[in-house]
């Protein structure tokens, strides 16, 4: 599993509508993976009421229709044990609904519940550099998840690349896509245009 990366300043995005949609998302992913086997045990008894009824009224005997019941209600029993397992959550479809962990904002990137719910699996083709430098930007960068971790690629591959075999040669790669990117995005937020404010109500557009 991918661990998550984490920042110097310990920043995380914090916004209320976010953080509903992926408390839902992994109560959603834990409801589809819960099989508590209810239904199936409703009915194993149900068939062996009648199975008891059938047997008394063929037999005569409640004896012999205790014993049978009992253990075929064994049999059934260790049956459901086995082969009721608790199936796996898919954390990866989690967010499906929105279109997946990378339409989130970028900030999301180091945030613990979008991890829960499918980012580890979203970004474990991401270079090493490529992550952290994304995380160290993600608190400037005005798009998606997938949108920043499309520009720190690009920007890699317009960098020569050095050695990659170390936790070293990874900081310093790192050191230079953020060098690069940072300046980059500081001038985009200073000139681009401002977010549409809403219409202020009872008055016309």
């Amino acid at each position: 599993m991918r661990s998550m990366p984490i920042r110097d300043d310990n920043w995380q995005p914090d916004d209320e509508i976010f953080e509903g949609i992926l408390r839902r998302a992994a109560v959603n992913a834990e409801d589809d993976a819960a099989r508590d086997g209810t239904a199936e045990y409703m009915a194993g008894l149900l068939i062996l009421a009648v199975l008891a009824v059938l047997i008394v009224g063929i037999a005569k005997s409640a004896s012999a229709a205790v014993l049978i019941c009992g253990i075929a209600a064994g049999l059934g029993f260790l049956y459901m044990i086995v082969a009721n397992k608790p199936a796996k959550t898919d954390r990866a479809s989690a967010l499906r609904a929105i279109g997946g962990p990378g339409r989130l904002p970028a900030g999301y990137l180091v945030h613990p519940a979008a991890w829960e719910a499918g980012m580890a699996e979203h970004v474990a083709h991401i270079p090493e550099s490529q992550l952290h430098a994304s995380a160290d930007m993600c608190h400037l960068f005005p798009g998606t998840v997938d949108d920043l971790l499309t520009f720190t690629g690009t920007i890699a591959a317009h960098l020569p690349m050095t050695r990659h075999a170390s936790a070293a040669d990874v900081r310093r790669r790192t050191h230079e896509l953020v060098r690069v990117g940072t300046p980059i995005l500081r001038e985009y937020v200073k000139t681009a245009p401002p977010l549409p404010k809403p219409a202020v109500k009872g008055k016309k557009k």
